[in-house]
């Protein structure tokens, strides 16, 4: 099957994985894992965006600590050693993580956890969201986005990824309330045929006095 076939299948699938990750994430966990054993990501492994991301990073901030939230495998992220000085992906699904863990990433960690709570006393360069926002409700992505600040260095930004174009359109508005300015917005068209977003979104200006 193609990766667009496998793409449309695994959106479809999607759909109840959001329903119900408002009412139970350890269902919502056990979901995700059901489908990377089934394959229904894999094609996300073999696509060529990844670059794009680490590119858009080492623009504001070379050899970067990195927090990828909702990293499935990271498998297409190209983390070549002199490119971060550290990379730690956080994944719902156990079978993702092991499979993260298994490609031996150098100077990266992986922590299974729910990305909607995360919390951590490590601050980072980076935080990714790619292909995740929209798994989250409006009210669960504000939240999210208003905290994400707290775990940012003072060089830190927010890099979100968004494959859907009409949706990348209302996370305008998402972002309107949570007091974040979009330094840099990126139409993409990568490699692997994914035409999408990438929003790097910073902590709004305080007003000046």
């Amino acid at each position: 099957m193609g990766k667009a076939p496998l793409r449309t299948m695994a959106r479809l699938v999607g759909a109840p994985v959001r329903a119900l990750v408002r009412r139970s994430p350890r269902l919502t966990a056990a979901l995700w894992d059901t489908q990377y054993a089934l394959g229904f990501w894999g094609y996300l492994d073999d696509t060529g965006g990844g670059e794009v991301p680490l590119s858009l990073i080492e623009t504001w901030a070379p050899n970067p600590t990195i927090l990828d939230l909702g990293c499935g495998t990271s498998a297409n992220l190209p983390l070549a050693e002199g490119r971060h000085r550290h990379y730690h992906g956080v994944d719902i699904s156990r079978r993702a993580i092991e499979a993260a863990r298994s490609l031996d990433r150098p100077y990266a960690s992986f922590e299974v956890a729910d990305i909607r709570t995360y919390d951590t006393t490590r601050r980072f360069d980076a935080i990714l969201l790619r292909e995740v926002i929209y798994y989250l409700s409006v009210p669960e992505a504000t939240r999210l986005l208003r905290r994400l600040p707290g775990l940012l260095t003072d060089r830190g930004r927010i890099l979100v990824q968004i494959y859907d174009v009409q949706r990348s359109r209302q996370f305008v508005e998402v972002i309107r309330e949570c007091a974040l300015d979009v330094a840099t917005r990126l139409p993409t068209d990568s490699d692997g045929g994914a035409a999408g977003a990438f929003f790097v979104l910073t902590p709004a200006a305080a007003p000046k006095p």
